[in-house]
This record gives structure tokens, C-alpha cells and sequence, in this order.
């Protein structure tokens, strides 16, 4: 008899908590992406009302540009609501220079004092992000144009695209939560890691400025679903994991990295499988993890090489550098930053002034203390090889392999290295190590430990943005190490 080394290690794992009698709904067949529709429902709007608050919140009290190339991005999602794109040495349009300036001065918009050019790294206005993929831009840009006519005032599409990373939040959410229960994490404690996610100060930062790094925690939901769908409930269709890797792939290259992780896990079964000579398991697992991983490659060198060809030759990036010269031995300054991600996973973030403070920076190095610990905790607590060991692994190998990424195209496209790369590179990893530390919570029944964390967090964040319990400003950190 063969083996399924895939499955074989399913029954070791906790079931979920044990809660109320099964539904009626449930029963009955009423469901909704495999929830109880009532219950779906409830737990839908309750996360929406919490991603427009915190979203909003942030929005009106903080109308300043950030310091992550936001004024570019603007620009990007403007061009794209035309289905234009700018390319090298792209000139920021008028209209956004305009906007930008007025954001980042008056702090209004549309201000009948507002004109004059915002601050540039070298006083030239020019958009580079364009090589980052456009699916954010097209989507964000298309709903900014669409709503910012029916705002209050002129000049409202910076606004209006900060408001869209709401929509991008709440999907984020959802999604998460339904990875979770694939996890086999009882529905309080996937609700409860849900509406965790923007209290992550990164994670509420990113969707409330306009940037490629908003879809970020979209994308890591995405690949935690496959990856929950794969290893707890046996679905090994290629058509999800494709359509995942292609639209994280496509609104930032980095934000398909969780997706190329769950390829590499998807290879290692396939090796397993492959050495007990169970020939299905491993063709399975190497199909999909192939489709994961050629996908992921065709979006990033077909736009890449599109872009190439278009704009000024020789264009030089006019961005701040980033990378220094190779001072000593190549492998050692390209892994020296190897565990950077993890040590500021959570303090590393942007938020203007008026919604960041004290408070936020304490919760902040405390998350960053959970999340180091998460993927180790859930190795910990399961047996080898399963699913749960499984899902640490690959959080601790995800977060890690973003230093090594950036290091190497740093190096290969200009023979330096990445001075420090930034944690918020890994955003899109954020959703795994608190998979991790929702995982171990269901099985260890710390219900009322879960939700009173994620209350207590959700009320200290809120009170930071209406600037009613700050501590005072906070101090200088790692902020202006975020341009680039």
C-alpha cells in the first residue's frame, strides 16, 4: 500500500474549539464559502464597519503625504484610472502635483492657498514606481475617479484613493478569516484574527495611504487559503492557486512572495512523496507547486519586460539610493540582513503624527516580540511534518526570504547590497504569523486571552487616531528608513 504522505498527518492535528450544537442553518444547507450563512453574515459586516473605521479614522485626521513615495503612487493610480502608465522619466501629472503639494503642506485639499510643487529627492518630480505591476493602481484609480466627483470639494482623488484601501482591507479580512477556518481555527478565534489585522500598525498604514504595499495582506490571505486548502482539505486543483499567484503577482512582485513559499512547501511534499514511491501525491503536489511558481514568473518578466522598453533610455532613477558597495566578503554583506525583517516585523511602519504617538510605538514592539515567536510556537505545539509544523516553517521562511530577495536583486542589477531592508517588505507575511498565533490559540482554548487582546488593542489603536491617548509623539524610529 502506498502512503499519502500529504494527509497523513491531518489526524494528529486539534480539532476545532468545541462551541454551540451545529446550527440549523448549517444543517439545513445554507451556507456561504463554507459558513453558516447567518454567522457569515454577521462576522462580513462587523469586520466591514471595523476596516472603514480604522480606515476613515486615519484618512481625515491624517491628510499629509507619506513619506513611501506616496506622491509617485498617487500618480500611478491616476494614470491607470485612464488605462495610461507611466514609465522611465514620467513626469508626475499636474493635477497630482498639485494635490500632492496641498496634502503635503496645507494638510487640505484643494485649499485655495495650495500651489507650488511638493519635495522631491531631487527636486524632480518624476514617477518611478512604475515597474511595479499595475493591477492595484487600475483598481484603486478607477474607484477614486469614479467617487471623488461625488465628494465635497475639488481636487479629491488622493483622498478618495486613500479611502479605497478600505475595500482593500476588508477583503484582506474576509479572506483571512475563511483561511483560518480552512486552519481548522474555530470561527471566534478566525473572526478575532481577522479583525487583528489593522492593528497592526504597518497593516493600517498601508491601506491608508495610496501604495502598492495596500493589497499586501490581501495577497498573504490568498496564499494562506491555498495553502489551507492543500494541506488540511485535500483540494489540489490548479485553477485558485493560479488565479491567487497571478493577482498578488500582479499588484506588487513582492506581495506574490507567500504564494512562491506555498510552492516551495508544495515542492517539499512532492519530494517526500516521491521518495515512498507514492507516484499521485507527488504529482499532485509538483503540478500545482509548478503552476504557483511559473505563474508568479511569467507576471513579473512579461511586465517587466514591457516596461523595459518603454521611456527615457538610460533613465536614472532619481530616488534616494539605497544600495552601498560591497565592503567585504559577497555572501556575508548579502546575509546581513538576513533576520532584519523579523526584528522590526511590527515597528516598522509609517504613520503621520497625527494618528501615531507612544502608545502605538509600545504596541507595536509588542506585537513584534508575538510575531517573532509565533512560527516557533506553532512548530512547537505540532508534530512534525504536519500541517501545523508545516505553516510555522513556512511563516519563518517567508519572512526570511524577503531580506534575501531584495538583497539579490539589489546585487544583481547593481553589484551592491541593501543597506537594511525593510520589514515592510514582508508585509504581506503579516497574515501568517497571526495564522500562527490563531492556530495555537484555538487549540489551546484561550478564547477569552484571544479576544481580550484584540479588544484591548482595537481600543488603544482607536484612541491613537482620534488623538485622544498618545503618550505624546513618538520618537524618532525607523521611519526614514521606509522611502524606496
Amino acid at each position: 500500500m502506498t502512503s499519502d504522505v500529504l494527509h497523513r498527518d491531518r489526524v494528529d492535528e486539534e480539532p476545532e474549539s468545541p462551541g454551540e450544537p451545529e446550527e440549523p442553518e448549517e444543517q439545513a444547507g445554507r451556507l456561504i464559502a463554507g459558513e453558516p450563512a447567518r454567522r457569515f453574515v454577521w462576522v462580513a459586516l462587523g469586520l466591514f464597519a471595523l476596516a472603514v473605521a480604522m480606515v476613515f479614522i486615519a484618512v481625515v485626521r491624517a491628510p499629509e503625504m507619506s513619506i513611501t513615495d506616496e506622491a509617485p503612487h498617487a500618480d500611478y493610480a491616476y494614470r491607470a484610472s485612464t488605462l495610461h502608465f507611466p514609465a522611465k522619466g514620467t513626469l508626475i501629472a499636474p493635477e497630482m502635483n498639485y494635490e500632492s503639494y496641498c496634502h503635503d503642506q496645507a494638510g487640505l485639499t484643494g485649499g485655495a492657498p495650495c500651489t507650488g510643487q511638493p519635495s522631491f529627492p531631487t527636486g524632480v518630480p518624476q514617477d518611478y514606481t512604475f515597474g511595479d505591476p499595475p493591477l492595484y493602481y487600475v483598481v484603486t484609480g478607477l474607484i477614486a475617479r469614479a467617487v471623488s466627483p461625488i465628494m465635497p470639494g475639488t481636487h479629491n482623488f488622493i483622498t478618495a484613493g486613500r479611502a479605497v484601501g478600505a475595500l482593500w482591507l476588508f477583503l484582506a479580512m474576509m479572506v483571512f478569516y475563511l483561511a483560518l477556518r480552512r486552519f481548522r481555527a474555530a470561527w471566534q478565534y478566525a473572526a478575532a484574527g481577522a479583525a487583528f489585522l489593522p492593528l497592526v500598525p504597518g497593516v493600517l498604514a498601508s491601506t491608508t495611504q495610496i501604495t502598492s504595499d495596500a493589497p499586501a495582506a490581501l495577497s498573504g490571505a490568498l496564499a494562506l487559503l491555498v495553502l489551507a486548502r492543500y494541506v488540511v482539505e485535500k483540494k489540489t486543483g490548479w485553477v485558485l492557486p493560479l488565479l491567487a499567484t497571478v493577482f498578488a503577482s500582479a499588484t506588487k512582485t513582492l506581495n506574490g512572495m507567500p504564494m512562491v513559499i506555498v510552492a516551495a512547501v508544495l515542492g517539499c511534499i512532492a519530494i517526500s512523496a516521491a521518495r515512498k514511491r507514492d507516484w499521485p501525491a507527488a504529482k499532485r503536489a509538483a503540478l500545482v507547486g509548478s503552476v504557483i511558481f511559473v505563474s508568479f514568473c511569467a507576471v513579473y518578466l512579461v511586465w517587466t519586460h514591457w516596461q523595459n522598453g518603454r521611456g527615457v533610455a538610460d533613465w536614472v532613477n532619481p530616488n534616494a539610493a539605497n544600495g552601498v558597495p560591497i565592503m567585504g566578503w559577497t555572501l556575508g554583506d548579502i546575509l546581513s540582513n538576513l533576520f532584519n525583517t523579523f526584528q522590526h516585523l511590527a515597528t516598522m511602519y509609517q504613520l503621520q503624527q497625527q494618528i501615531n504617538g507612544e502608545t502605538v510605538v509600545i504596541w507595536a514592539t509588542l506585537l513584534t516580540v508575538l510575531f517573532c515567536a509565533a512560527p516557533l510556537m506553532l512548530m512547537t505545539a505540532s508534530k512534525s511534518y504536519s500541517w501545523g509544523w508545516m505553516l510555522g516553517a513556512a511563516t519563518f521562511v517567508g519572512v526570511t526570504s524577503i531580506a534575501i530577495v531584495v538583497e539579490l536583486q539589489v546585487f544583481t542589477a547593481n553589484d551592491e547590497y541593501f543597506v537594511l531592508v525593510s520589514a515592510r517588505y514582508a508585509l504581506a507575511f503579516i497574515p501568517w504569523v497571526i495564522a500562527c498565533l490563531a492556530v495555537v490559540a484555538s487549540r489551546r482554548r484561550l478564547l477569552r486571552t484571544s479576544t481580550g487582546f484584540v479588544v484591548f488593542g482595537f481600543v488603544l489603536m482607536l484612541l491613537a487616531e482620534m488623538e485622544w491617548f498618545t503618550m505624546g509623539p513618538a520618537l524618532t524610529s525607523n521611519a526614514t528608513l521606509l522611502v524606496g
